[in-house]
């Protein structure tokens, strides 16, 4: 506030002018003395008070200032205190206004099952109770815990482990990765076995659906890694497009499926192309275009970037998307985003 106490010394010093015995004098060395030294005063007080006004109010800034000018200029004294006066009162009314809630309709955000977060509380406590420097007992009662986990974050913290020290740690991580690794392959080679039946044309599309999402998972899950991971990635392309070539009708999720796979496999212009498509046919915005503001980042294309993150802040986002698109759209400072990167159960 000391803005006004700049007012008041400017109200102060037109009183002095006008109860000096300067006005009084008839030369003209005295006319333009006061009438400087009350333009000086009006335009401080013009300025001070312009500064005071909410924002609302600042949209034609000039004539807002030369109003305040002229009413403090034409009444001396008394002008320049009905305008403080005037400001006061429009401050108080403004923060009366702002106080209460305005309620307003909105839009229902649209729900994908797909950008929902898991359940990631406590991720950060566990990394914490895993190192070295923590008791094994505590070590083996927080690895236990990551089986309520997400495999695509629980797994990578397995994989470190695997060269631990302590024997126990070691061999449950390895069990962890291994039941896992088991359970997927279980599966494939149920659907691989149906896939040498006589099947119906929705049935074979629905088997080769299962095995590209099986091969994928397998890769979501970090559960292959160097050759093996290429390898495996090009058997869930050779599956979903096999699954493609099948004369049904294909839903948004396999197309979905396609665009993630080429796009783990650096072939931008393609996955584009699929994930475009999958919204065409349905698929949730949600779902596909933090996959396309990917593939224009990736691209060097920074303003379609930008529309995509804009359109992606109206929309219902997982937490991890969420943070990137409040950074983007400059809603979250830089320094709050590391946090939730060095926090990720946050």
């Amino acid at each position: 506030m000391k803005s006004l106490y700049w007012a008041w010394v400017a109200v102060a010093a037109d009183l002095v002018l006008f109860t000096s015995a300067l006005p009084l004098g008839h030369s003209t060395v005295a006319f333009i003395e006061v009438l400087l030294l009350h333009t000086g005063a009006c335009a401080v007080l013009g300025s001070v008070c312009w500064l005071m006004l909410p924002m609302r109010y600042r949209s034609r800034p000039l004539l807002a200032w030369i109003l305040m000018f002229d009413f403090a200029f034409i009444a001396p004294v008394i002008g320049a205190i009905c305008l403080l006066i005037i400001v006061h009162i429009t401050l108080r009314r403004d923060l009366g206004q702002g106080a209460q809630a305005q309620p307003r309709s909105v839009e229902l955000p649209e729900y994908d099952i797909q950008a929902k977060a898991g359940n990631r509380s406590g991720q950060g406590a566990v990394r914490a109770r895993l190192t070295s420097k923590v008791p094994d007992n505590v070590r083996l009662q927080s690895l236990m815990s990551l089986q309520s986990v997400s495999r695509r974050v629980a797994n990578p913290i397995l994989e470190d482990l695997l060269g631990d020290q302590a024997d126990d740690v070691r061999l449950i991580a390895f069990g962890m990765l291994d039941a896992e690794e088991k359970k997927i392959s279980v599966h494939i080679s149920r659907e691989r076995l149906s896939l040498s039946r006589n099947l119906s044309t929705v049935q074979r599309y629905d088997t080769l659906r299962h095995m590209a999402e099986l091969h994928w998972e397998l890769i979501y899950a970090s559960l292959a890694q160097g050759e093996l991971r290429r390898h495996i990635l090009s058997e869930a392309r050779r599956y979903a497009d096999a699954a493609m070539e099948m004369p049904v009708e294909h839903d948004s999720g396999v197309l979905l499926l396609c665009g993630r796979i080429r796009l783990e496999q650096d072939d931008l212009d393609s996955a584009q192309s699929y994930f475009e498509e999958a919204v065409a046919l349905g698929q949730p915005e949600a779902s596909a275009l933090p996959y396309l503001a990917e593939i224009a980042f990736r691209s060097r294309r920074f303003g379609e970037v930008d529309e995509i993150m804009r359109r992606l802040a109206r929309l219902h986002l997982a937490a991890s998307t969420k943070a990137v698109v409040e950074l983007w759209t400059e809603h979250s400072r830089l320094d709050n985003f590391r946090d939730r990167q060095l926090l990720p159960h946050i």
